[in-house]
């Protein structure tokens, strides 16, 4: 943002060097960026007269010119046709730079006759475009005045950064403000004559606020009978000094009070306005909208629009429209200024592609209470410079005022963040300096009203860092001193981090994995196959970055996706991140959310890279449960695997649920075909989810040593001819749970199904080990375990022991 040194100076007095000003403004918060100084810029440029002209001899198309800056005259070689003798003119003597060309005047021979400068164009001086030729000024120019004195532009720019949270600082008001609360001193308000007439507003124009959320408070005035013109040359030159191009006058008003006080303000053609009335309202599906600069917008029913009678005449807080723009024919200006939901603003002008000086300051939040002092300042403004009438009062609908937020600051708070020993009067003096409404004092703490520009400040740490910035950051010794305890007692169980967490990473790494990080925020699409009802953020960057995740799955889609793009088509993937969703536990660290930690893995394309020693082949669902099963045995997790019995989001058929005991921990498969094309995803997919939180709050037993037998181990094998709608991994529980303390481990080796099976049969063969840590085994013990586990899995599945 640009700012003129000279407009700050009306606000607040000040006497700072500029270079004290950039240390002060740069510990209120404020950057300054760059300083553009018009007196240097313009230093050797000069109201001149052109005494003499005579066309060159050696040259049609130039002219011999002797301009006098008020001492003898000076020979000018000129190529402008319309230069003449009796002008007042802009001369720049040798050594000066041309603003617009950054090229420095030199005395020059130009066909034989020397030239001592140049007579310059209103475009070659950065004043704007011009006619064709060189700057004509008026007759009564005074001859040898400094060009930048005559301009009034002989001021200072400042170039300043201000962070998103400083919407209060988004004018020359705000600015000042700072300034004065750092000075102790008032600010100066312009002051400004209105004199309306004793008609009634209301019989001018109705307003209607049909959506008060997005705009709560709509004001507007009507100047009648005025002459639409060009602005004078010192808003022109301000304005253009601050990098506003210049309209007309009434344009250029609210050009100007927006810089001023930072309210945006917009004008209307009132004979435009149907039935003159004004309605604020939501747009219509697929509404067609021509703005101010000739495109034509299709609108939604989600952005706010100003309409009269009949049509739509402006978006809310983003831009005008073409169909009561003001001209020079305009005789009669229907002036607005309001408040609008500075969200609604920001994704309105997303959506359409418009960024203006308006639209950027409605996005951050302007004060609310300032509409009625920028509405009366223009409306004056425009009256004075367009000689027209302003009519009678004002309309202001403001249905709800909102209230004044109420903080309290302790004391002993504020020291102990800021670390310096501030006293109670400070603290409170700084913060009535800023604007702040002391209404509570006590000796331990304050309670002040926050003026409604100061948006950023929501709480007491805010409050806190306001007095820090009037102490000043540079007064406050930093102390690079950490103290250390020795009592033994550990990070909060809280905040630890799960000792497991550390291990499955330390597990997929050493197994070939790479580790991925990606955003826990997703666009509300993706979020909706997961959840109808996930966490919105409130101020999103974007539509895409809208949605807290409720699912890693979207994420690790889109990473596939773009490795893939890149040519890598072979993956193996894995997480440990974060997923969101609603909670009604009021135990959880932000009430009304919960925020669970979550691994995910992913398998894509081929097993191993392409070498002559071994055959590649394509990840297949067996790959993803054998890592599974091994990381349960690494982790002693005691996962075991339970088919869907309802279809799991994002997973086709082929997946299956983890359980831990009676809780189920997630789930694997493929992904669903459908998911798959939405990402723009050709190959198939495996991917795992593991709820860790759920996890990390079971409880496990310790792993103990047991010695390793040194008697040797007795082995059987048994198929069962089943079902093939009964789960391999069903049997094997069952095996497991009548085997005995002699069965050690089970394993299915076969499934088989086809020939000397009957339809609908299938065969599972497990193979199964038994051994004592005290004795070699006899026949009779294996077999008796055999026979009660035939028996039980007989009668719970009617199996068919097959002999093998």
């Amino acid at each position: 943002m640009l700012i003129s040194l000279n407009k700050l100076r009306e606000f607040v007095d000040f006497d700072f060097s500029l270079e004290e000003l950039d240390d002060v403004l740069t510990m209120l918060g404020i950057e300054v960026e760059g300083v553009i100084n018009n007196i240097l810029k313009y230093d050797k440029f000069y109201v001149a007269s052109v005494e003499e002209c005579e066309k060159h001899p050696n040259a049609d198309k130039l002219t011999i010119c002797q301009v006098s800056i008020g001492e003898s005259p000076i020979t000018v070689v000129c190529g402008a046709p319309n230069v003449a003798k009796g002008q007042k003119v802009v001369l720049g003597l040798v050594g000066a730079v041309v603003p617009n060309g950054g090229f420095k005047l030199e005395k020059r021979k130009i066909r034989d006759v020397v030239s001592n400068g140049m007579i310059c164009a209103q475009s070659e001086l950065d004043m704007g475009e011009g006619s064709d030729g060189i700057w004509v000024l008026p007759e009564d120019a005074p001859v040898g005045m400094p060009f930048a004195e005559y301009s009034g532009i002989n001021d200072i720019i400042l170039e300043l950064g201000l962070t998103p949270n400083k919407a209060d600082c988004l004018s020359h008001l705000g600015i000042a403000r700072e300034l004065a609360a750092k000075l102790g001193k008032n600010v100066k308000l312009p002051n400004f004559e209105l004199k309306p007439n004793d008609e009634n507003i209301n019989d001018y124009i109705k307003v209607n606020i049909l959506n008060k959320q997005l705009c709560p408070r709509y004001s507007a005035r009507v100047i009648k009978n005025v002459q639409i013109k060009d602005s004078p040359d010192w808003l022109k030159n301000h304005l253009q000094a601050i990098g506003v191009r210049p309209i007309n006058a009434a344009v250029d008003v609210a050009n100007y009070v927006m810089f001023e006080l930072g309210q945006p303000l917009h004008t209307f053609d009132y004979d435009l306005i149907e039935a003159k009335e004004i309605n604020v309202r939501t747009a219509e599906k697929n509404e067609k909208f021509i703005t101010l600069d000739g495109s034509e917008r299709t609108l939604d029913e989600s952005m706010l629009v100003i309409a009269d009678g009949k049509r739509t005449v402006a978006v809310g807080g983003v831009m005008g429209g073409k169909n009561s723009e003001v001209s020079h024919s305009t005789k009669n200006i229907l002036l607005e200024s309001a408040y609008f939901n500075p969200s609604s603003v920001r994704k309105t002008a997303k959506v359409l592609g418009i960024s203006s000086d308006s639209s950027y300051r409605f996005e951050r939040g302007t004060d609310i209470d300032g509409v009625l002092l920028s509405l009366n300042r223009a409306a004056s403004l425009i009256a004075e410079l367009c000689g027209g009438e302003v009519v009678g009062d004002y309309v202001d609908v403001y249905p709800e005022p909102v209230e004044l937020k109420e903080i309290a600051l302790r004391f002993e708070r504020a020291r102990k963040i800021i670390g310096v020993e501030i006293s109670n009067d400070f603290i409170t003096q700084s913060l009535a300096n800023l604007g702040f409404e002391i209404i509570e004092q006590s000796r331990d703490e304050i309670k002040v009203r926050v003026p409604h520009r100061r948006n950023d400040v929501f709480g007491e740490i805010d409050l806190i860092e306001e007095v820090a910035r009037m102490y000043n950051y540079d007064n406050i010794t930093p102390n690079y001193v950490s103290s250390i305890t020795f009592s033994g007692e550990g990070v909060h169980e809280s905040l630890r981090t799960p000792e497991l967490k550390n291990r499955l990473r330390h597990y997929f790494v050493s197994n070939g994995f790479n580790e991925i990080l990606t955003q826990n925020m997703i666009d509300s699409a993706a979020a909706s196959l997961f959840d109808d009802n996930a966490v919105k953020i409130a101020n999103p960057l974007g539509e895409e970055l809208s949605i807290m995740r409720p699912s890693s799955i979207p994420s690790i889609l889109k990473t596939v996706n773009l490795n893939q793009r890149y040519g890598n088509s072979s993956l193996k993937l894995f997480e440990i991140g974060k997923i969101f969703k609603h909670s009604d536990d009021s135990g959880t660290h932000l009430k009304g959310y919960r925020e669970d930690e979550v691994l995910s893995i992913c398998l894509v394309g081929k097993n191993i890279p392409k070498q002559w020693a071994d055959k590649d082949r394509n990840w297949d669902f067996y790959d993803l449960k054998g890592i599974i099963e091994d990381l349960s045995e690494f982790a002693n997790l005691n996962i075991t695997f339970k088919a869907n019995e309802l279809p799991v989001p994002a997973f086709s058929a082929n997946s299956i649920s983890l359980w831990v005991g009676k809780e189920q921990v997630g789930s694997i498969g493929y992904v669903s075909s459908n998911l798959l094309k939405k990402y723009d995803i050709e190959s198939e997919v495996l991917i795992g989810v593991v709820e860790l939180s759920k996890i990390y709050a079971l409880k496990f037993k310790q792993n103990k040593y047991v010695p390793v037998s040194p008697f040797p181990s007795i082995s059987r094998d048994l198929a069962f001819i089943v079902a093939d709608n009964v789960a391999a991994e069903l049997l094997k529980q069952e095996i497991s749970a009548n085997g005995g303390n002699l069965l050690k481990r089970v394993d299915i080796f076969d499934v088989y199904q086809g020939k000397n099976l009957e339809d609908g049969k299938k065969s599972l063969a497990y193979n199964l080990i038994f051994a004592a840590p005290d004795r070699t085994l006899v026949e009779e013990e294996v077999e008796k375990a055999v026979a009660t586990i035939v028996a039980a899995i007989e009668e719970k599945f009617g199996a068919t022991l097959r002999k093998i």
